[in-house]
């Protein structure tokens, strides 16, 4: 049988609006109930990033999480808000995040539990592909039900941050950046984050593409209005959607590559079951992808490189991150970088680009948006092709 993803229009963040419009995304696959039991624990495991605004389209809106909370509480269930946003895994780090969010506002208004729990432990999953064990927060394992929540956004590095992203989240505090060190291949990494949503497995994914993410994101990028709520219980199949709604090629997508070759998707709209209102109705135009693996990719597959020697040409065609005079010398960008590449020098970061392995996570977690990303020559080489 086909995978079946809703799709509703949505235009604003009125929390009226938005928790109608939700309810009508769900109708469609047996409502809220058809995975909501009375008395269950449900983590709502929410896109946070960093501490940024809802206006900033960072973060899953507070009015679209809101709207779930109150629905789980209608059904007698415990929903509990939860994330392990880049930086730090502490109570300091996450009341900051959980206010500035506005998450903690949903939790004053609704009853929902926001999470303050540190604890971690390693689940097996022989099946994975490039990893056979996850350090994943107690948050998550002691949840009944996990409904994700992710932000439509674009991703210097994936392509898109979607359903099939945002269970990277599981992992707690800079236990991630680890992963990024071994994982740095952008292939691999794709691999690595269906290894999570098929160890993971949350029972329903719903996206908030009401006010997306394009450009550079998932945190330098600018507000774009789609004007959408999508849902499905299959991540992969949702992420398929959300990508032909806004114009992105699924095969520049890393995990949803990673997908196909597992078998878990054709990558095609046609062998999607899309509920709900249709397609045509969203008429998305200037949506604009990353300046980073699409161009990449593409270039790579013009010239018939293998993948081994697709590698070494990685950094060559890979944009590279350099601060400008935005920088203000906090130092997130030196505590978060998997390879220890960047270094203060006169109040300001220093990239040792021989060390970065372009995993962005630098660009993604600076809050001053002060990380540009500079054409190296052979991409510069490879928009002349173009």
């Amino acid at each position: 049988m086909k995978p079946t993803v809703s799709l509703t229009h949505c235009d604003d963040y009125d929390p009226a609006a938005a928790e109608a419009a939700l309810r009508r995304t769900l109708e469609p696959l047996g409502g809220l109930e058809r995975f909501v039991a009375p008395g269950q624990r449900v983590l709502l495991k929410t896109n946070l990033l960093r501490a940024a605004s809802p206006d900033s389209a960072l973060a899953t809106h507070p009015s679209v999480v809101g709207a779930l909370a109150r629905m789980v509480l209608e059904l007698g269930a415990h929903p509990v808000i939860g994330d392990s946003p880049g930086g730090p895994f502490n109570s300091a780090w996450l009341r900051t995040v959980y206010r500035q969010t506005g998450m903690a506002r949903v939790a004053e208004e609704t009853g929902a539990e926001l999470n303050w729990d540190f604890d971690q432990e390693l689940l097996h999953h022989p099946q994975g592909r490039v990893i056979k064990g996850l350090e994943v927060g107690t948050f998550v394992t002691h949840a009944d039900v996990v409904i994700a929540l992710p932000k439509l956004k674009t991703h210097t590095f994936m392509q898109f941050t979607g359903g099939t992203k945002i269970l990277f989240g599981v992992i707690p505090g800079t236990l991630k950046v680890g992963y990024h060190a071994r994982f740095s291949d952008p292939h691999v990494f794709g691999h690595l984050l269906i290894d999570i949503l098929t160890l993971i497995r949350p029972a329903l994914t719903i996206m908030d593409g009401i006010v997306a993410m394009d450009g550079q994101g998932p945190s330098a990028g600018d507000p774009f209005p789609v004007g959408a709520l999508l849902a499905a219980p299959d991540a992969v199949a949702l992420d398929v959607v959300a990508a032909g709604l806004v114009g992105l090629p699924v095969r520049t997508i890393y995990p949803l590559l990673a997908a196909i070759e597992r078998g878990l998707t054709t990558g095609e709209i046609v062998d999607i079951d899309v509920v709900g209102d249709a397609l045509a109705g969203f008429h998305i135009e200037g949506f604009r992808p990353p300046e980073t693996t699409a161009a990449r990719h593409g270039l790579l597959r013009r010239l018939g490189l293998g993948r081994q020697m697709s590698a070494v040409f990685y950094k060559q065609l890979s944009p590279a991150p350099r601060a400008t005079d935005r920088c203000i010398g906090c130092g997130i960008c030196v505590q978060n970088c998997p390879v220890h590449a960047i270094t203060l020098v006169d109040r300001r970061a220093a990239m040792d680009l021989k060390t970065c392995i372009r995993c962005y996570c630098c660009h993604e977690l600076c809050p001053e948006k002060a990380i540009e990303l500079q054409k190296p020559w052979l991409r510069r080489l490879s928009d002349r092709i173009s």
